[in-house]
């Protein structure tokens, strides 16, 4: 099997309701992934999503694209999808750095391999260790009361837990949403908080002490992604764990910060990784250092989002106290794949089916792309 075809579609997806995020990221109103389409000599078809984020990984879906249509899609021509290492080498031959766009070839290759074989992704990682898994909800920057309301409606529908974004320009205001949140559910539904980036090392203390008494289970990302030595600095001065989402996007950024002792979790993202390939480096690299993970979403579609459900199943050094993101289609104003029929209650259900085990929603993809390109 070789791929004759490279289809490559631009989206642009609103948001159902604007997403206050840190003062490092400001408010998203829409999300812009791009899907590749891996078609081949034996009618098999293969579906990759990439979700370039400017301000988070310093790709936009227009620097993506370049990358995909003029430099990665055109060396694919010919290539057997199903050698995932010759995949990546090839694409780290070509172009540095790069994991947004990287990840986006990557899942499609998986996604071949699978169906080609009849079995699913998980089951080529090694298998799975269980058959769902339990998502938290995320609720953005807001009053304490609009934090409460919003979380209240998320533990009706069923998840087990929420990530609460701060980082904002008022840390003292993050500080009261979060001990209303803790007041009004107590420990029956775990918190986390989320700052991506937004603070400096005294004002992430000056927060996490302020809410010493929420028990959250960490605080994530609370500096700039370069400074590990800040990180560092946090992790001593304060009680709960700390972890690493932008200085975590790649195996080297997870060694510096094991020898830095700089935090206890790792974010993952599938997109943000590289891939499934990477990312799953990444993870037995934190289960070789006693360091637990977590599997977070950058605006996804439900492609990605089906790529880190694969490689969740099979983790063993899962967290397992809150849930994990796997609602972000539930965010978007569509989902272009089946993915979030199998979130139900707030629970992320595990599909054998061959490949990444999604179907394409014709309709909504369509609906979403602003342009397809196309590389044979």
């Amino acid at each position: 099997m070789v791929i004759t075809k490279v289809v490559l579609h631009e989206l642009k997806v609103p948001l159902k309701h604007p997403y206050i995020l840190s003062r490092e990221y400001g408010v998203m109103a829409d999300t812009t992934p791009l899907v590749v389409e891996f078609h081949t000599d034996t009618g098999l078809v293969g579906y990759g999503e990439c979700d370039p984020w400017p301000l988070f990984t310093g790709d936009s879906a227009a620097s993506a694209s370049v990358v995909i249509l003029e430099h990665l899609a055109p060396a694919f021509i010919g290539k057997d999808p199903t050698n995932i290492h010759e995949t990546h080498r090839l694409m780290n031959a070509i172009i540095r750095g790069n994991n947004i766009p990287k990840s986006a070839m990557d899942m499609a290759a998986y996604d071949l391999f699978g169906k080609s074989l009849g079995v699913p992704v998980h089951k080529l990682l090694g298998g799975k260790l269980r058959d769902e898994i339990p998502s938290f909800w995320s609720v953005g920057g807001s009053t304490p009361s609009e934090t409460v309301a919003e979380l209240k409606q998320a533990k009706e529908r069923g998840f087990k837990g929420a990530m609460i974004k701060v980082g904002t320009a008022d840390y003292r205001n993050d500080i009261a949403r979060t001990l209303a949140a803790y007041d009004t559910f107590g420990d029956d539904f775990p918190l986390v908080a989320d700052a991506n980036q937004g603070w400096d090392v005294e004002t992430a203390v000056s927060y996490a002490r302020g809410v010493e008494r929420c028990n959250l289970l960490y605080l994530e990302q609370p500096v700039q992604s370069w400074d590990v030595a800040g990180m560092a600095r946090v992790r001593q001065a304060v009680s709960m764990p700390i972890s690493a989402d932008e200085g975590c996007s790649t195996l080297h950024d997870a060694v510096n910060l094991v020898r830095a002792e700089a935090a206890d979790v790792f974010s993952i993202k599938v997109t943000k990784n590289g891939g499934i390939l990477p990312a799953k480096q990444i993870v037995d690299f934190a289960a070789a250092n006693g360091i637990k993970v977590f599997f977070n979403s950058m605006l996804e579609e439900g492609i990605t989002q089906a790529a880190s459900l694969s490689l969740a199943a099979g983790t063993a050094n899962l967290m397992t106290t809150i849930g994990h993101s796997f609602f972000s289609p539930l965010r978007l104003d569509g989902d272009i794949t089946d993915f979030e029929a199998r979130v139900i209650n707030g629970v992320a259900h595990i599909s054998d089916a061959p490949g990444l085990g999604i179907q394409i929603n014709e309709d909504n993809l369509k609906k979403y792309t602003v342009r397809t390109r196309i590389v044979e």
